[in-house]
């Protein structure tokens, strides 16, 4: 809550005001004065009301101010004068600076741009010049437009986009409130005291384009150069005022008619209209008519109404126009204020509400007169920073409204609330009033009337409490004292108080310059205790009641209360302790004695800063600093202690910007804070520091509210903390909580999106072994949202301040425990944080002995939290409530109840439904939720739930909502719940008819289809007789067994015949078909009673008539009890193939195959084979078998053998008849693992599967049923007797036996192995994982001979050679052959060498070489020839053709095809053929005879070599040194 208080500027002689203005962000004003004696002057003030000192302000005897401005940023003023000259003032100057200019007519207007670049002045004649002010306030002129007529409004272009500093210095506290202007200073109105004061426009470009507007309605646009252009004429009024619009580039103007325009402006300053409106009023339009709120418009129209015009919703309202009324509560202990005569606004949170200022009802009714009166508003203005508009009258007053978000509002005018109305002047009309701040950035308003000045400070309601004493401010400079015995008293005094401190014995007021002091009369505390002793005996005889909650009879004795001193002291806040006045001024704290002599100065270091707040808790005093320091005084003795060195809150905090509150506790151990971040917004939590352990505790606000309020995020601030007066544990912390509107997304921009709830949270931190430190919530108290606020802490009770008067509300555990002495009290707080805690058993062994059933309730209702069901029921017990003992120990023996369900029934004992609910949905008993739902009336909620969790009682939830509904009288939502239960019809017919109410129920059965229904009224209706009536309702229920049974009453057998044809119903065709028999249609009787399925009735029939026809079709169609019985019919008469068939259908395979048998049938005996099993009779199989042998069908007998799992026998015939076997064939024959036969068996019978079918050919099925046997030998032989290849490479790999390598290796000798590097690899890797190195070592000697024969590539052979030796040396028995083949390797190096020599061209000793490998004998792969070819090459290069052609002649001896291998080139043997005077024909031809039987002899030794690999690998595995030296050679 929050007041206005009045200072009349006082000039220095008798003048008369004529116009004013405040700095935009400094605590000074300007005014400008008349006086007959001096003439003109312009007075500077601080915002004290009093002038700036050592300032020598301007006088002219016969001119006068005519325009004042300040600069925007700076402490500067600029004055213009009658006579045309301009005064400027800047701060730390002596003297006002002249400003020379071409002005000689009077200065009408002065303006300065957005950031102060630019000031424009304006004089009568029509002149307008610019002027540039530099860094060293030098005004240079920027330009002069002689417009030839007067001017009426300057407007400058501002920027819209304001920049990310600006905007956050700005709007500090904004953030808060996720950015609702509306609801700013409904959460707090701290502003911070170390950020800048004065907001920079960093980022932002300073705009000096501007319009001017004349008295003939012309508009020009002056560009950031100074050109000047007219962009608008009005043809109409003239513009009186012209605002920019705070969110677009867009400008509103005001007419002399009352016009409201909204005009678009381009980037080249041209005006396009957008909207207009004309106003209804009376009078004209003036300067100061609207002005923005927001981002709605506020206008006046020339009555006493103000009109808000909303643009964004097009909407229109007028504000209020009566005060608010107060409301009561009965419900605490209040203590009354006295009247008074002053009204005051709402506090930053709250709407204001006077129960007796003022007489309210008279106050509204004597305004309400002023309507009709010629008082009308001639001003207004609005601030922004705490959302007020004010609006001055023509007769002195002054009205204000807040708008507030600290509620639901339904319409936007709602938000308003007109919460003072001031009387400035007792004559004369306000001519302007504007909003400024003061040295604390508190609003305040500059109030210029015809003749006086007077300045408005807005202050916070002053109130403080004491246990035994208390003070409230009622006026100005009034307060009330009361004290507890009732005695009160009121203080008139010398100032407006600002600043209140009290005690037992002393009052102490200042105003901010002054301090008064007060003596109390000291009164004893009043001895209650024998009224308290009989309270209590009397509540323990149970003949007594709770105490009185209202409060102690006022005695008739006044308070005392004396002046002793007041003397000027600078105060900016005031505490108190004993006789010690402690005074925070601007940089330090004074301590004062109560006559007003300095006992003690508490200074703060330049490191610290200056001392910014402070507060007294007891006996410690806690003081914070600008530069972010915290430390602590005992100041119980003469000079204050220092308890702990200063801590910077950047030590403390991770992020720190500035203290908002910092409070110690009564025992000086625990500082609670509030601070803000680093950008000076104020965090949500609170923090409470242990500096003598250095541990910090914190209790974020966020949480909480997402614990309590789920569904949404809301942002929290603290606003005032206390600590209990004598519990040093307890802390009282008022909060507000900034809600979301739930009809935000509708409300409007101007009206908010949110509102406030307000609430204290009492709090404690534990100083108990093993329990978790911290601060933890005990209670909360939601406050009321008409001004109440936290003001103490005072055990039992937490101290509201609503509007003007204290109220004491008790904590939850001392609701009947008001009237309590200490221990008690103790005794009862203690239990209160054990129970916070958790700590039930100390909890309980503090209250045994305290007989108040609040206390148990609160036990009993925590035994809930922490599920101690033993400890419930002593607490139950003591509350004597035997019904919930029972229950309780009802659900303990209850083995199938989960312990939360426990819990929950003694939640529901105690009221407590929501926690029972949780509980329940914790343990998933949704049955029992669902229960208690019902139970509680929630039958909407239990349907909810019984269709989503509970469906099991989904129709008895049903069936009770129908009973809630009809018990109401709802008949129709009865009967729609009755259709959704378990049995409708007997539920709606007897809700119906039981109530009388026959025709009801017929109306309700014509509206309806449910044949169940329908079914029962048409019984009705047959019931009394009326069959015609009855069938319509049957044929409508579609029930044609009960209209066949009607028709055949009625003898209408067609039509009964075609309803029981058509729908096909069983019954109906029964009756039908019974009806037919009784008359004798016996052929009908039997397609009715197939029809209705009932086949013995019908074969019945076809027996006694012989009818075998209809009974073979009766008997097809029927179960096999009846085809059984047909059968025996048939084979009596004599019808086997009908029995044989019915026998087999029947089930009975033994009979049917029996009967088959005797009649040779065999086409029904092949049918009834194939359904033959494994599980059969093996019997019946074996004969089945028999059969088809004794007619040659083997393949059948095999294939039934095969199914049945005669697998032997199968395989038997198979081989003596040559039954080819198929692929299928061979699955049927292969017996599964599992089966019931020994492994052993299933191996003889695969491998005997797979000997067939290698017989027949089909390898592959074969090598499968080998493997399936386990015989991978024998399936790698069938398979290598397929061919194929790919498949034998992929079961080598996957097999992994020795054997199986070595033998897929063999086989893949056979192949083109030298031209499919694949198959060489396969061969080498066969070899090699089945160990077989001395058949490798074979393969490559192969490899190499070939590489001798087919190629003479001995370099290849040698390497083939060489891997051939790695082989062997793995072997321990192939020495011999190791050592053959390394001699070989010799000779192969040495025919290497030759051939090198060759090609080097020493031919002699090619020659050499070559005649003495020819003397050793011819070894493989070593061949003569090519020797002698070599021997012929170099005997030719070295030109010794005779010895050459003799070497030809031994090389034609020694291979005949030595020509066609290509051992020697043509053209060399042409040439020894000529030396030598040879035939070359005839020695040419003779090489190639013995080519043709060259290959022959190879490809057989090949395929010999084939057909020995391919023998049995029985014989691989005996190859010795012999073996290895006859493939070497």
């Amino acid at each position: 809550m929050t007041l206005y208080f009045d200072t009349k500027i006082e000039f220095l002689d008798l003048a008369v005001s004529t116009i004013s203005s405040w700095h935009p962000n400094e605590p000074l004003f300007a005014v400008a004065s008349f006086s007959q004696e001096r003439g003109g002057s312009v007075t500077i003030f601080a915002d004290t009301g009093e002038p700036q000192r050592d300032v020598t302000y301007p006088v002219h005897a016969t001119s006068q101010a005519t325009a004042l401005c300040w600069h925007p940023e700076k402490s500067l003023l600029a004055s213009g004068w009658e006579h045309g000259e301009i005064h400027v003032w800047f701060a730390g100057h002596r003297e006002f600076a002249s400003v020379n200019g071409p002005h000689k007519a009077a200065i009408v207007l002065l303006e300065f741009s957005e950031q102060g670049g630019r000031m424009v002045t304006a004089d009568a004649m029509g002149l307008v010049t610019g002027w540039r002010c530099d860094g060293q306030y030098q005004f240079l002129t920027m330009f002069s437009h002689d417009l030839r007529e007067a001017l009426v409004l300057v407007c400058f272009r501002r920027t819209v986009e304001r920049s990310e500093v600006r905007e956050e210095m700005a709007n500090l506290a904004k953030a808060a409130v996720a950015g609702d202007e509306i609801a700013l200073d409904t959460l707090t109105n701290w502003r911070p005291r170390t950020a800048a004061r004065g907001l920079t426009h960093a980022g932002v470009r300073d705009n000096h384009c501007f319009y001017a507007c004349t008295q003939t309605g012309v508009v020009y646009y002056i560009n950031q150069g100074g050109a000047c252009t007219e962009v608008m004429k009005s043809s109409g009024a003239t513009i009186v005022q012209m605002l920019w619009h705070p969110k677009k580039d867009a400008v509103i103007c005001l007419m002399e008619d009352l016009t409201v325009t909204l005009y678009l402006v381009e980037s080249t300053g041209l005006l396009t209209e957008l909207d207009r409106v004309k106003m209804s009023g009376h009078g004209q339009g003036r300067q100061g008519g609207i002005t923005w709120t927001g981002q709605s418009l506020a206008i006046i129209t020339g009555d006493l109404t103000v009109r808000i015009w909303d643009m964004d919703r097009s909407d229109n309202y007028l504000l209020k126009m009566d005060l608010p009324s107060s409301s009561g509560r009965s419900d605490i202990s209040t203590f009354p204020s006295n009247s008074n005569n002053f009204f005051s606004s709402e506090g930053s949170t709250e709407t204001m509400v006077s129960s007796n200022s003022r007489k309210s009802t008279s106050n509204v009714a004597k305004y309400h007169q002023l309507t009709g009166s010629n008082e009308v508003f001639t001003c207004l203005a609005f601030s922004t920073s705490n959302q007020t508009l004010c609006a001055g009258t023509s007769l002195g007053s002054l009205y204000i409204w807040r708008r507030s978000g600290a509620c639901f509002v339904m319409a936007p005018e709602e938000a308003w609330q007109l919460t003072n109305i001031s009387s400035v002047s007792v004559r004369g009309a306000v001519r302007s009033c504007q909003w400024g701040f003061t040295e604390l950035a508190k609003p305040c308003i500059l109030v210029n009337c015809l003749s006086n000045v007077f300045m408005l400070k807005e202050q916070p309601l002053l109130a403080r409490h004491t246990r035994e004493l208390w003070a409230v401010q009622r006026t100005a400079k009034t307060l009330q004292l009361m004290h507890c015995s009732g005695r009160q008293a009121n203080v008139q005094a010398e100032f407006p108080v600002t600043s209140i401190a009290l005690n037992e014995l002393s009052l102490i007021l200042s105003s901010g310059r002054a301090i008064s002091s007060y003596s109390l009369q000291k009164i004893d505390k009043p001895d209650f205790k024998d009224e308290f002793d009989e309270v209590l005996e009397k509540e323990q005889a149970g003949i007594g009641g709770t105490p009185s909650s209202s409060a102690v009879t006022s005695s008739s004795t006044p308070l005392s209360v004396r002046l002793l001193q007041t003397f000027p002291a600078e105060c900016l806040a005031l505490e108190l302790y004993n006789q010690n006045i402690f005074s925070l001024a601007s940089s330090d704290i004074l301590v004062y004695s109560v006559g007003g002599v300095v006992l003690h100065r508490i200074l703060a270091s330049d490191v610290e800063g200056k001392i910014i707040g402070m507060d007294l808790s007891g006996l410690y005093l806690s003081v914070f600093t600008m530069n972010g320091y915290v430390k602590a005084y005992d100041v119980s003795r003469h000079d204050p202690k220092l308890i702990f060195p200063s801590k910077s809150g950047h030590d403390i905090f991770d992020d720190f910007g500035e203290f908002i509150l910092v409070k110690c506790n009564s025992a000086g151990s625990h500082l609670a804070m509030v601070i803000a971040n680093r950008a000076f917004i104020p965090q949500s939590t609170i923090y409470c520091w242990d500096f003598e352990r250095n541990n910090l505790f914190d209790y974020d606000l966020k949480e909480m509210e997402m614990e309590m309020e789920a569904q949404e995020k809301a942002e929290c601030i603290p606003v005032r903390i206390f600590w209990d007066l004598s519990e040093p544990r307890l802390l009282g912390v008022e909060i507000k909580s900034m809600r979301k509107k739930a009809n935000a997304s509708q409300t409007s921009s101007s009206q908010g999106s949110h509102f406030v709830e307000s609430q204290i949270l009492i709090m404690f931190y534990s100083v108990q072994a093993g329990v978790e430190h911290g601060l933890k919530l005990l209670e909360s108290q939601v406050l009321s949202p008409m001004g109440a606020q936290l003001l103490n802490m005072c055990v039992p009770h937490v101290i509201w301040l609503n509007i003007n008067t204290v109220e004491e509300h008790p904590l939850k555990d001392f609701t009947d425990l008001q009237q309590c002495d200490s221990g008690t009290r103790r005794q009862v707080l203690n239990f209160s944080l054990h129970v916070a805690e958790g700590n039930m058993d100390l909890a309980y062994r503090l209250v045994r002995s305290i007989q108040s059933k609040v206390i148990w309730t609160n036990l009993a209702r925590m035994c809930v939290h922490t599920q101690r069901l033993d400890v419930a029921k002593v607490c139950l017990g003591h509350l004597e409530q035997a019904r919930s003992v029972r229950a309780l120990r009802q659900a303990l023996e209850d083995d199938d109840l989960e312990l939360e369900a426990k819990v929950a029934v003694l939640a529901i004992e105690l009221g407590m439904l929501e926690e029972a609910q949780e509980l329940y949905k914790s343990c998933r008993r949704y049955d029992l939720l669902n229960k208690l739902l019902q139970s509680t009336g929630r039958l909407d909620e239990a349907l909810k739930l019984a269709e989503t969790e509970d469906r099991i009682h989904l129709k008895h939830t049903y069936y009770q909502k129908a009973k809630s509904l009809s018990e109401s009288g709802d008949i129709p939502g009865a009967l729609s719940m009755y259709e959704k239960t378990q049995n409708p019809v007997q539920n709606i017919t007897q809700l119906l008819l039981l109530e009388n109410h026959p025709m009801a129920m017929k109306r309700y059965i014509s509206g309806i289809s449910d044949p169940k229904l329908l079914k029962w009224w048409g019984q009705y209706i047959e019931s009394s007789g009326d069959m015609d009536a009855a069938l319509a309702v049957y044929h409508q229920a579609e029930d044609w067994f009960s209209q066949v049974k009607i028709l055949c009453y009625l003898g209408k057998i067609s039509k009964a015949d075609a309803i029981a044809r058509q729908s096909g119903d069983r019954a109906a065709c029964y009756h039908l078909a019974r009806h037919y028999e009784s008359v004798g249609k016996f052929q009908e009787a039997i397609m009715f009673y197939t029809r209705a399925q009932t086949f013995s009735n019908a074969i019945r029939i076809c027996k006694e008539n012989d009818f075998q026809e209809e009974l073979w079709s009766v008997a097809s169609s029927s179960r096999q009890r009846d085809k059984a019985i047909a059968a025996a019919y048939f084979e009596e008469c004599g019808n086997f193939k009908h029995a044989v068939e019915l026998y087999h259908r029947a089930g009975m395979l033994h009979k049917a195959l029996e009967m088959a048998f005797e009649s040779q049938q065999p086409e029904i005996l092949e049918i009834i084979a194939s359904e033959l099993n494994s599980e059969s009779d093996s019997e019946l199989i074996q004969r089945c078998a028999d059969f088809f042998t004794s007619i040659e069908q083997y393949q059948k007998a095999v294939h039934l053998l095969a199914k049945t799992k005669h697998l032997e026998r199968a395989l038997q015939i198979c081989h003596e008849k040559g039954v080819p076997i198929t692929e299928e064939l061979a699955e049927l024959l292969t017996p599964q693992k599992g089966e019931e036969r020994d492994e052993a068996s299933r191996v003889s019978i695969l491998i005997q599967l797979g000997e067939l079918l290698q017989e027949q050919g089909d390898y592959h099925s074969a090598t499968k049923k080998f493997t399936q046997a386990g015989d991978k030998m024998r399936a790698m032989k069938s398979l290598l007797k397929s061919g194929n290849t790919d498949k034998i490479i992929f079961f080598a790999n996957m097999s992994r036996q020795r054997e199986v390598y070595i033998m897929a290796a063999n086989y893949l000798q056979s192949l083109d192995w030298h031209s499919d590097k694949t198959i060489l690899k396969h061969i080498v890797g066969f070899y090699t994982k089945g160990q077989a190195f001395d058949s490798l070592a074979n393969f490559y000697a192969i490899c190499a001979q070939l590489e001798i024969e087919e190629y003479q590539d001995y370099e290849k052979a040698l390497i083939a050679m060489q891997e051939a030796l790695k082989c062997l040396e793995k072997l321990t028995h192939a020495q011999h052959a190791y050592n053959n083949l390394q001699r070989t390797v010799r000779d192969v190096k040495t025919i290497m060498e030759i051939q090198q020599a060759l090609r080097a061209g020493d031919n002699l000793a090619v020659i050499g070489s070559c005649r003495n490998m020819l003397i050793k004998p011819e070894l493989p792969p070593i061949r003569h020839s090519h020797i002698l070819a070599m021997l012929v090459r170099a005997l030719v290069y070295a030109k010794q053709y005779t010895e050459a052609g003799r070497s030809l002649k031994e090389l034609a001896v020694k291979d005949n095809s030595w020509s066609a291998a290509g051992l020697l080139d043509r053209g060399l043997v042409q040439k020894i053929a000529k030396e030598c005077d040879l035939d070359f024909d005839l020695i040419w031809n003779s090489g190639r005879q013995g080519s043709t039987i060259t290959t022959n002899s190879t490809t057989v030794t090949s395929s010999t070599t084939s057909g020995l690999d391919d023998e049995d690998d029985d014989d691989a595995d005996q190859a010795d040194d012999e073996e290895i030296r006859e493939e070497l050679h």
